[in-house]
């Protein structure tokens, strides 16, 4: 029995994943050049910047999308790297309300008398509407919103029949630095925050663990996420890897700051908050801990990223500049890319000639600065 109820919980976590996969399919339609322009337009300083991450992560459900499309742009010079790290913080904080939904939504609702009709509907949609672009992303994206919720039932159901069956309290004697851990390598492994914070919520909801094991294992994932983002950079040039490594730090001091007062949060949420669900209390921790590093980091933010600048030095060999700052799965943006390398090459192709042919010309070539300076 115990082995169908395990398996019944993997099998749960898979179809939330696949369900996530679903989502972030459909909505990285949205990126493009509407989406450039909405963040050039709302990203000209800092505090606009982390508002903008925090909107667009909680409309997209996720932070990963966002942080992607951060690294190519930071990339391909659309947007500073001081900006797109305010980005990178909002949607940090963004990232909380895929939480929020969960916990007020997965665990205080009955889904299951619409996500039936939902992923029937859906399914078909997707098979017989493969011409019609709008309906068939709607669709997709009602399908994998479906599937998080039947995952997410499967788990709830699977781990309250696993606790009658199975000695979980020798794991528990372990310090809380060890679910931290825990929580790095999983989130780490399968790339994706929403998944551990979804299994912490399912264990918590049926009292497996403490809050403070949960609260542990949630900081760890919260550093384990930003993995992908350190992978994605590798050979990128070194503007995304400062991007890149900037989250990491400001996740892992997120992660530190989190753990060192977590008796002290706890107590803050319970007494100043009149909280005393310990699923709402979770998700209020993780909200916490983002929003007050977000506003330290803000007032470091010019002194962070001239931090660094200084700790990756410009090592840029590359013989195109803008075409190889592309991500896979992240490409509305190529045609855009493509424009600014024959620009870029048609300017350097003139200041040649001039220094073959010797031309003195006191002209300032505009473009070409704009262009090197990554501007553009």
């Amino acid at each position: 029995m115990i082995t169908a109820d395990f398996w019944k919980f993997f099998a749960g976590l898979g179809v939330f994943l696949y369900g996530m996969f679903h989502l972030e399919e459909s909505l990285k339609q949205i990126e493009g050049r509407s989406f450039k322009l909405f963040l050039k337009k709302f990203t000209k300083n800092k505090l606009s910047a982390i508002l903008s991450g925090t909107l667009v992560t909680g409309f997209l459900q996720s932070s990963s999308i966002v942080n992607l499309i951060m690294l190519s742009f930071v990339g391909a010079g659309i947007i500073s790297m001081r900006n797109a790290f305010g980005v990178v913080i909002g949607s940090n904080i963004g990232g909380t309300f895929n939480s929020w939904l969960i916990a007020m939504l997965g665990f205080k609702i009955n889904f299951s008398t619409i996500t039936m009709p939902l992923l029937a509907i859906s399914s078909l949609c997707l098979l017989l509407l493969k011409n019609q672009k709008l309906i068939y992303n709607l669709s997709k994206f009602l399908m994998g919103f479906s599937l998080i919720f039947l995952g997410l039932d499967f788990m709830k159901e699977s781990m309250e029949l696993l606790i009658n069956e199975f000695n979980i309290l020798n794991f528990l004697n372990y310090p809380l630095s060890f679910f931290v851990l825990i929580g790095f390598v999983i989130t780490a492994i399968i790339q994706t925050s929403s998944a551990m914070v979804v299994i912490v919520l399912s264990a918590l909801y049926s009292q497996v663990i403490s809050i403070e094991v949960a609260i542990s294992t949630v900081l760890g994932a919260e550093l384990g996420t930003t993995i992908k983002l350190l992978i994605s950079s590798i050979g990128g040039i070194s503007a995304k890897k400062r991007l890149a490594m900037g989250n990491f730090i400001f996740n892992f001091f997120t992660s530190l700051f989190g753990f060192v007062f977590l008796s002290s949060i706890i107590k803050f949420i319970k007494i100043y908050l009149g909280i005393e669900d310990s699923i709402f209390i979770l998700v209020s921790f993780q909200s916490i801990i983002n929003i007050v590093a977000a506003i330290l980091f803000y007032f470091v933010l010019n002194y962070y990223t001239g931090f660094l600048e200084k700790i990756i030095g410009n090592n840029d060999k590359t013989i195109t500049y803008y075409l190889n700052e592309t991500n896979n799965g992240i490409s509305n943006t190529f045609n855009e890319l493509i424009e600014k390398e024959i620009g870029l090459f048609i300017c350097r192709i003139i200041q040649f000639n001039k220094a073959i042919f010797n031309i003195d010309s006191q002209i300032e070539n505009n473009s070409l600065k704009d262009l090197e300076k990554n501007k553009l």
